[in-house]
């Protein structure tokens, strides 16, 4: 099915443009790439084998037949009775259809991230930032997703023993024997911070004077406490930061070290203040700057200023460079080349900022790294007082690590064990370890955990665990607030929480875990704590649990005096391609493997790379070329008619559907081991280094060599997980962690099928993602300064050719009339792409509001995702820039709600229509199935149902077609996670982006209810209500997208508040731009231009900031 080919600007004769790209296909002119960029749909999504087999002639005679059918009063053919049963008891609050939040949070290692969640009839379905709480920055993607882990029906349900089910009772009567000679135990716990866990650390330690505590998680580092001390950490307040320098620290995402909005807030120079001055107010002079020096990209490089690319193992030699421009007393190391320049302008700034910048190390870097930047911020004065950075004294000091607990299981210190961790040691700890021979050496071993790992089934007993979201808690946020758990629901498969079983080790191993009437202990030892931080006070104790915490703050300590000794360190030696440098990267879909039953995590695509349900091995283009395969990767095996392959006559009778998806595979050797795993090209990287994401192969029954055997008999996955990538592991050693050198790469003939996004949904049309500089940038032979560049946003494209488009919904015409038949409410929005980093957060939170199904590998490699919101990523190079070291921009695209739509004009039964408040909305019940609104899309934005994804599951029926009266799968626990305000969508309806209609519909409501009640008691005809009166207060509704966005990177509202709307407000200024607005759609959702701020003596100056400067 051909898109309308639009005419689109071509590059002016004789001149050069900024290259931008989304994938090397695109980059080198791939006519695959083409081919899809002309499509809505691959040639193999457009018409499905079931719709083959259902053509014209076909449906006649079924329907013929099904006439014939229908006097003959089958008794099959009855509708299915249900029942509506009332309360017999009904409980308090709860009225059907009406949600209720409460404010809770969410352990992570980095803090804990306070949270409002949305219940239903005692379903929780959304979680959405407290914004009450001070330390409120929006969430991420995993926080986004883990209500989904709430109702995963393979969650862990059962006690087993030896891997055997087992009985409650047996549990019982096992934890007070356990309680009665536990002796020498040993406790493992995450890295999250518990101010009630600690405290019963140090009860438990009374009680059994051999106790030991210990903390693991795969992917977190103490490197830093080598240095800063135990249970130390630094804590960055961006606001007062006018430059960062980050050696491969991605603080913006994956190794937060505080809130990240005020890192963003300061990348609109300081003007976005809490909504009330927005992007047009912007003072260059105000911005921060990054310096990002890292090996691979990640979301903090893609929005640095300056990026320098280097291999892991010489980001030390950077560092002590810098360290010796800054005098740094023991350092003593110099570049060569544009890297010493680059040191050097950077070094400069660094000491022109002092006391106002900070200096930051990624947590997986050596503990020289750690030295080296202690030393460089106590030199510029940027820690302790009214600095950007402070130290501060977690709860976690005197708790051992993974390597103090092998040796203690070892030596026979530790018998008994404990295992509290939400990570996978047996799965996931370094493989010199053999944690499963080490957790033999126990006398006893008891697991907790939320699924039925490899842990679980090697361990002597495992407890099924509630989920945060089932039981009560607290936890400290990055700064230290005291934030308070409480549970929305009973355990759905009777989990157990950390407390209660914590509580009943205290108490002879009596488990009590509460029912509807009677809370569990861990409401008491909450409550204990509470008292003793604030008072017996129970009006305190319920406004914390209103608001969800109790003000409080890490005690601050001083920066230890430190000498660095980098020594061996700056010898190792840059990686080749005979011995490359790998890094073990935590994964953005199931991070260090704990989520690999996340079907929304698995199927949002990398926020880099655009891989789903996957991981793959990453090499730089060049690398790729050293090694013989750069042609196989930048032109991925195509498959099926997308290349015009006849699948009769294919090669290889396997090939199927899909975009380009087999990818080359390769032999990576690291020491004596050896791992088969495909690969794909990843612009930015440095050169002879390899990323391996880490988390995936944890059960394959396929035959892959590169993950563990499934056994059905101990299933330590369920359905989702099964046969998802890679299990790398096994490559990882405690002596280098996670960057080690000297892995060996070879080629073998082997291919694998990978369902890559980044060429889906391909626009025409240039100037797609704009970018401008604060620094003067040359364009057409002359230099253009930052105010000139601001005002030719909006000029790019061909956009300078066109004339302002008028809008044809205004408030009132000249005569006082209303052109519009709502002058209440005109809805749009703002997405500013300067804060934008790409991270996911949206597309998940707009997944779990809007009850958007999960599609599975297969549908996603034949175009078929589902997502409302898809986050392109584009890569730019000026054309005297670094192809392999560009630049990246993401650029958020869903239905940008035209108001001149083209979808409206060619639906044949009107079921896209526009509504009364310029909204393009789908009457799903009238929808045929055409697509061709989805033809006529330049934005590409529309979705269709191929099949009913919620009637069966995709990731389970390998037939998803079993005709019009096919059996309905049964349906399982996730179901209970739908928002019952939104319309579960069925095969053959068409969706998209509905600005979450369903909470402004719920605004509505409630305004009129409050207007209601002013005029209660009053005559009808006393009775005048005005537009104002019915309008909603401004900004007081938000859609799914832009409560989670943790930058604050989308804002939302009515056009008519007028300038006290911050989105109005986004939209005067003078970075704001309408998508393809050449073509006249009249978007209501527009773009603000990325501005970058570059350090004009830096040797890469001129190539910042110009991705498309010199786009006409």
């Amino acid at each position: 099915m051909s898109k309308r080919v639009w005419n689109h600007p071509e590059v002016p004769a004789g001149e050069s443009a900024t290259q931008v790209w989304r994938s090397p296909g695109e980059l080198e002119g791939n006519p695959l790439f083409q081919d899809w960029l002309e499509r809505e749909f691959p040639e193999g999504g457009e018409l499905t084998k079931e719709e083959q087999e259902l053509s014209r002639r076909n449906f006649v005679k079924l329907m013929g037949a099904s006439s014939a059918l229908a006097g003959l009063g089958l008794a099959s053919c009855r509708r299915p009775e249900t029942y509506i049963v009332p309360y017999s008891n009904a409980p308090e609050w709860i009225i059907p259809g009406k949600a209720l939040f409460y404010a809770t949070a969410m352990p992570r290692p980095t803090g804990a991230v306070p949270l409002l969640v949305t219940s239903y009839e005692g379903r929780p379905t959304k979680v959405e930032p407290n914004t009450d709480h001070p330390e409120s920055s929006g969430t991420d993607a995993f926080t986004q997703a883990s209500i989904l882990n709430l109702y995963d029906p393979f969650r862990s349900k059962e006690v087993l023993r030896q891997g055997k089910k087992a009985t409650r009772a047996e549990l019982d009567a096992a934890l007070k024997d356990f309680s009665a000679q536990a002796g020498k135990v040993g406790f493992v716990f995450g890295e999250d911070d518990s101010p009630t866990r600690t405290r019963l650390i140090g009860e438990l330690k009374k009680k059994f004077p051999g106790a030991k505590a210990y903390r693991y998680e795969t992917l977190e580092s103490h490197a830093s406490e080598e240095v800063l001390g135990d249970g130390v950490k630094m804590v960055v307040d961006f606001a007062k930061a006018d430059r960062i320098l980050s050696f491969d620290c991605d603080f913006t995402s994956l190794d937060q070290v505080g809130p990240v909005k005020p890192f963003f807030d300061r990348r609109q120079g300081g003007s976005h203040d809490g909504g009330k001055l927005y992007g047009h107010d912007l003072d260059p002079k105000k911005m921060n700057r990054l310096y990002q020096v890292e090996a691979a990209y990640s979301l903090t490089g893609g929005v640095a200023d300056h990026r320098l690319r280097t291999a892991p193992s010489q980001i030390i030699k950077v560092a002590a460079a810098i360290a010796t421009a800054l005098e740094v007393s023991g350092a003593n190391t110099k570049l060569e080349g544009d890297d010493a320049k680059w040191v050097e302008e950077c070094a400069n700034d660094l000491k022109a900022h002092a006391g106002k910048s900070v200096i930051l190390a990624g947590n997986r870097h050596s503990k020289e790294l750690h030295e080296l930047v202690a030393a460089m911020n106590a030199k510029l004065g940027n820690v302790g007082g009214d600095k950007p950075a402070s130290l501060v004294q977690t709860g976690n000091k005197g708790l051992a690590g993974l390597t103090e607990l092998a040796a203690d299981l070892e030596s026979g210190a530790i018998e008994n064990l404990v295992l509290l961790t939400p990570s996978n040691p047996v799965y996931d700890a370094p493989a010199d370890f053999n944690f499963k021979e080490l957790l033999g050496k126990a006398k006893t071993s008891i697991h907790w955990g939320l699924r039925t790992d490899a842990t679980a089934y090697a361990a002597t007993w495992h407890v099924p665990a509630a989920h945060y979201l089932e039981s009560w808690g607290d936890a400290k946020t990055a700064k230290g607030t005291h934030a308070l758990l409480q549970p929305l629901i009973l355990p759905l498969y009777d989990g157990i929480g950390e407390l209660d079983l914590l509580s009943a080790f205290l108490n002879g191993g009596e488990l009590k875990l509460g029912d509807e009437q009677t809370p569990s202990a861990g409401y008491d030892e909450v409550r204990k704590t509470f008292e003793m931080a604030a008072g017996k006070d129970v009006s305190a104790w319920s406004k914390a649990l209103q608001f969800g915490f109790i003000e409080a703050s890490y005690p601050e300590v001083a920066l230890p005096q430190v000498a660095p000794k980098p020594g061996a360190s700056l010898e190792a030696p840059a990686p080749t391609k005979d011995s490359l440098d790998v890094i073990f990267a935590a994964d953005a879909s199931v991070w260090d493997g704990r989520y690999i039953d996340n079907s929304w995590l698995q199927e949002a695509p990398d926020p880099i790379s655009k891989l789903t349900w996957d991981n793959v091995a990453y090499i730089s283009p060049k690398t790729a070329d050293s090694l013989g395969i750069s042609k196989e990767l930048i032109e991925l095996e195509p498959i099926n008619n997308v290349a015009g392959i006849d699948v009769k006559n294919a090669p290889r009778p396997e090939i199927g559907e899909g975009e380009k998806a087999r990818a080359y595979m390769i032999d990576v050797t690291l020491g004596e081991k050896t791992l088969k795993i495909p690969v794909l090209v990843s612009f930015g990287l440095a050169e002879n280094t390899i990323v391996l994401p880490v988390g995936y192969g944890q059960a394959a029954d396929d035959g892959r060599s590169a993950a563990i055997k499934f056994d059905s008999s101990k299933p330590t996955v369920g359905f989702v997980g099964l046969n998802t990538g890679f299990n790398v592991y096994p490559l990882r050693t405690s002596d280098g962690s996670f960057v080690q050198g000297g892995a060996k790469v070879g080629t073998n003939t082997g291919r694998y099928n990978v369902s890559l996004t980044q060429e889906h949904h391909a626009m025409y049309g240039r100037a797609l993602a704009r970018e401008i500089s604060t620094a003067p940038v040359e364009s057409h032979g002359h230099e253009v300064p930052f105010k000139d560049q601001v005002k030719k946003v909006s000029k790019q494209g061909m956009d300078s050719h066109m004339p302002p488009n008028k809008s044809i919904y205004k408030p009132n015409d000249t005569e006082g009339k209303p052109l519009i038949s709502d002058d209440r409410h005109q809805w749009a929005m703002a997405i500013d792409l300067n804060t934008c980093m790409g991270c996911n957060a949206c597309l998940v939170a707009c997944q779990s509001e809007n009850n958007i199904p999960v599609v599975g590998k297969e549908q996603v490699a034949k175009g078929r995702e589902m997502h409302w919101i898809r986050m392109d990523r584009y890569y730019a190079a000026a054309p005297d820039g670094n192809e392999d070291n560009p630049e990246m921009i993401p650029q958020p695209v869903a239905c940008v709600q035209c108001e001149l739509a083209p979808c409206e004009t060619v639906c044949p039964v009107n079921a896209t229509v526009h509504n009364e408040e310029g909204l393009n909305v789908m009457a799903y019940n009238r929808c045929i199935g055409t697509r061709y609104c989805a033809n006529n899309c330049p934005y590409k934005a529309r979705r269709f149902n191929f099949f009913d994804y919620n009637k069966r599951n995709p990731l389970v029926e390998k037939n998803l077609y079993k005709g019009p009266w096919g059996e309905k799968q049964v349906g399982d626990s996730r179901h209970l996670q739908r928002n019952p305000n939104v319309s579960v969508r069925m095969r053959g309806v068409m969706e998209k982006c509905t600005y979450c209609v369903q909470r402004l519909e719920n605004a509505k409501i409630k305004k009129k209810q409050i207007t209601r009640k002013k005029s209660l008691g009053m005559a009808s005809t006393e009775v005048k209500v005005s537009a104002e009166d019915l309008r909603i207060k401004v900004d007081s509704v938000k859609t799914a997208c832009q409560d989670a966005c943790p930058a604050g990177a989308i804002t939302f509202g009515n056009k008519l508040d007028g300038n006290k709307s911050a989105m109005v407000r986004a939209k005067e200024s003078a970075r704001n731009y309408d998508l393809l607005n050449y073509i006249g759609t009249l978007p209501r959702t527009s773009y603000l231009a990325r501005v970058k701020n570059p350090n004009p003596t830096m040797p890469d100056a001129k190539s910042v900031g110009r991705a498309t400067i010199n786009i006409h």
